[in-house]
């Protein structure tokens, strides 16, 4: 607020020439500089309300994930970031908070050997899959993925095992899942 005001001093102490002009010169000017800079191309915008903006979330998997079942929510534990208290760390799900276009990605990385496919679900509709196979493989694979969702408040995405290949994911961070307000 103060920062604000200080700006606002500045710019009327600029626009009125020292502070040698009547209120009505000051607002005149002022009319005049905001005629030339639409006549330029320059829109006037609104402030970004904060209700709706500064939705954003960063987890990842603190521990490994084994034989998950068919359509197991997987619940990334790890919470790094939750600006807006959107996503729930105890049930996996991120929850919209205003409506709009949100995006998210997801990362998987499994073992050896082993696999772990996984999808995002909106509202319980598949939107994309991730598959993660390290079959035949020697080292660890990994995989991403990312999708934009437009989303109504209420609304919920998740990150879970397709049918039943919810086999091994490999925790200690390697895994994450994220998402923003477009």
């Amino acid at each position: 607020m103060k920062s604000a005001f200080i700006v606002l001093l500045t710019f009327t102490t600029v626009v009125s020439g020292g502070g040698h002009e009547t209120p009505q010169q000051v607002v005149t000017r002022y009319n005049n500089y905001k005629a030339i800079c639409s006549g330029l191309g320059y829109q006037n915008l609104q402030c970004k309300d904060e209700s709706d903006g500064g939705i954003v979330f960063q987890s990842s998997l603190s521990k490994i994930l084994q034989n998950l079942k068919h359509q197991e929510t997987v619940i990334y534990d790890k919470v790094w970031l939750n600006e807006g208290n959107a996503y729930n760390e105890k049930t996996g799900k991120f929850t919209a908070t205003v409506d709009g276009v949100y995006s998210f990605s997801w990362t998987t990385v499994s073992n050896p050997g082993t696999y772990f496919i996984t999808e995002i679900v909106h509202n319980g509709n598949i939107i994309a899959e991730n598959q993660c196979d390290g079959r035949g493989l020697t080292g660890h694979p990994s995989s991403s993925n990312q999708v934009n969702i437009k989303m109504k408040k209420g609304d919920k995405v998740w990150i879970r095992t397709n049918t039943t290949n919810g086999r091994y994911a490999y925790g200690r961070n390697g895994c994450s899942f994220s998402g923003f307000k477009i």
